[in-house]
């Protein structure tokens, strides 16, 4: 085994029937491949979603399985994780966890690795592992866990591996010593705050030769063309509950304060979106957790993106209240504003308009979407007449909801897409570890200690002792979905999930 060489893995997904199959690029995993590169070090990148290129997906992602969790798992089967560790000589694995729901996908992941040699130094990061640092340790198949963005501390751990130095040296990570958890603190220096600096993430290793055969990469984007998760930014200004960015900022020591809004700068912004476009790449999905936020730098920077002929969408969301401007003393939607993200190639924006509710909104929501200023049923109508594709979320099951709020919802998501709203997605509220929502459910009884992580999806409720009880959140849920979109859409959906394909032995493409 080579100490100095990184396989960076994606674990395979399992997906609730109702849901979409979706590939598993992490843009995260680019960066820590770039990083360490940078460092020196070997890194390659596997998406157990999809394999090798000597993998085909009919094996994998057009392979789906039923599990006895009631869950449909996509990708390599543990065994064939350890032989491609096995035959890269391997020496250090990272694994992703940002979704709570793949955790079990990557404790196999885990022990994939240590069932070929207990010395390859196996690493665990993302939003989701940070915040089940116990579960993930006490699994015995991991060795070290990285407490925040790890584009520097995962290069200074694979440095120490490679020395033959023993980790507790390095700031950022927790780690089990002699059967208990040792928290090394996340020190000012180990996150970037200029990320200009950051090295440009290594998109060329992402498996081309399998996700070109993918339509609709997340359940988003159609069409064959080549596809790429951006963030031109990290962090956001508001910090809703249900939301990683709220524990960052109420925890700034412990996560690093990577929680607060940072930018790249707009040259630093055309330079990449240059460099992906020299790789066949025509779509580009911003992830940023607050793309429109500082209006004048999203002016400048999509004035210069019109012409490098991208398409590009927003499937993370924004937030709606960029769309206005004020105007003779009153805040009005901003048309020229968005007339100028649909000429730089935005052909559909996702829009968190999360409620009906302004009592829920300014509780769980940081105020940010105030109903008496925006008529968000008009800012779809202006959207689409724009020609922006328009796909909005709405959330419901928060512990103190009522079911008038809910139905109100409902109903608003039905006018959004009468409006023109392609169509409109009700979520059920999860409290997912690493938001403040989760503190706050577990504390007030709405989830137990020992939750089952398999059921952490946002098709389905988890939390108990809410106003409105879990199976009725989801008969609502479902209700409305079918109440408020069309039969057509209706019927798309359902036959691109997961249970269908399962079932019908169709490609997981959609």
């Amino acid at each position: 085994m080579n100490p100095e060489k990184v396989l960076l893995i994606y674990p395979p997904n399992q997906l609730n029937p109702i849901e979409t199959p979706r590939r598993g690029e992490s843009l995260g995993m680019y960066y820590l491949a770039a990083a360490l590169e940078r460092g020196g070090f070997e890194a390659d990148i596997l998406d157990a979603t999809v394999g090798t290129k000597d993998d085909p997906l009919e094996g994998t992602f057009f392979n789906p399985q039923m599990q006895p969790n009631g869950l449909v798992r996509f990708g390599l089967t543990v065994e064939r994780i350890s032989e491609i560790i096995s035959q890269g000589d391997y020496g250090v694995v990272g694994i992703h966890s940002n979704f709570t729901p793949q955790t079990n996908m990557a404790f196999d992941v885990a022990a994939a690795a240590k069932a070929v040699s207990r010395n390859i130094l196996v690493l665990a990061g993302g939003v989701n592992t940070r915040n089940l640092v116990g579960r993930f340790l006490k699994t015995g198949n991991v060795d070290a866990i990285c407490l925040t963005e790890g584009e520097k501390i995962i290069v200074n751990m694979v440095r120490a591996h490679a020395e033959g130095k023993n980790l507790h040296d390095v700031s950022g990570i927790a780690r089990l010593s002699h059967g208990n958890i040792v928290y090394q603190p996340v020190l000012p220096t180990d996150v970037y705050r200029n990320l200009d600096e950051l090295p440009v993430p290594a998109w060329h290793k992402m498996p081309f030769c399998h996700y070109d055969r993918i339509i609709s990469p997340r359940g988003v984007l159609g069409g064959r063309k080549r596809y790429a998760p951006y963030m031109s930014s990290r962090g956001c200004p508001y910090e809703c509950e249900y939301c990683h960015i709220s524990w960052e900022k109420a925890h700034r020591d412990e996560s690093g304060d990577i929680g607060s809004l940072r930018l790249k700068s707009v040259p630093r912004v055309i330079e990449e979106l240059h460099h992906l476009r020299g790789l066949g790449i025509t779509q580009i999905s911003f992830e940023d957790d607050s793309l429109l936020a500082h209006k004048g730098r999203v002016r400048e920077l999509f004035t210069q993106v019109r012409g490098l002929g991208l398409e590009l969408s927003d499937i993370n969301g924004v937030n709606l209240v960029h769309f206005l401007k004020r105007e003779g003393g009153q805040l009005v939607i901003d048309r020229e504003y968005l007339e100028l993200l649909r000429s730089a190639g935005f052909a559909e924006i996702v829009c968190p308009v999360e409620s009906a509710s302004q009592r829920i909104l300014d509780k769980y929501a940081t105020g940010k979407l105030n109903h008496s200023k925006l008529d968000v049923v008009e800012l779809i109508r202006v959207m689409t007449d724009v020609g922006i594709t328009c796909l909005t979320n709405i959330m419901m099951g928060f512990p103190d909801e009522t079911e008038a709020e809910i139905l109100a919802s409902i109903e608003l998501g039905k006018h959004l897409v009468e409006a023109g709203a392609a169509y409109v997605t009700y979520f059920a509220v999860i409290p997912f570890p690493g938001c403040m929502l989760h503190e706050y459910a577990l504390a007030n009884g709405h989830l137990d200690p020992d939750f089952d992580t398999d059921r952490m999806n946002w098709k389905y409720p988890v939390m108990k002792n809410t106003v409105v009880p879990p199976e009725r959140v989801n008969e609502l849920r479902e209700w409305g979905w079918q109440y408020a979109n069309t039969k057509e859409h209706v019927r798309q959906r359902l036959e691109a999930s997961a249970g269908h394909r399962w079932q019908s032995g169709a490609p997981t493409a959609a």
